[in-house]
């Protein structure tokens, strides 16, 4: 299916936002996923599902000084 990731296309054969974290290599740690302008809870990435053309949000804490 295709969803939005970023602002960009992106096809995805997953269901859920922990499959998308894991394609995408990401360390969960440091991460914030929102869905349609909606913050997902870090405990529900393994349940809530992606749909087509959903717009998805990646944002990554840096560490900096």
């Amino acid at each position: 299916m295709k969803i939005f990731l970023n602002d960009k296309p992106f096809e995805f054969d997953g269901r859920h936002v922990q499959d998308l974290i894991n394609v995408l290599q990401k360390e969960s740690a440091g991460v914030a996923v929102a869905i349609d302008q909606n913050i997902i809870p870090r405990s529900a990435w393994a349940t809530t599902d992606l749909l087509a053309s959903c717009r998805v949000f990646i944002f990554e804490s840096i560490a900096g000084g």
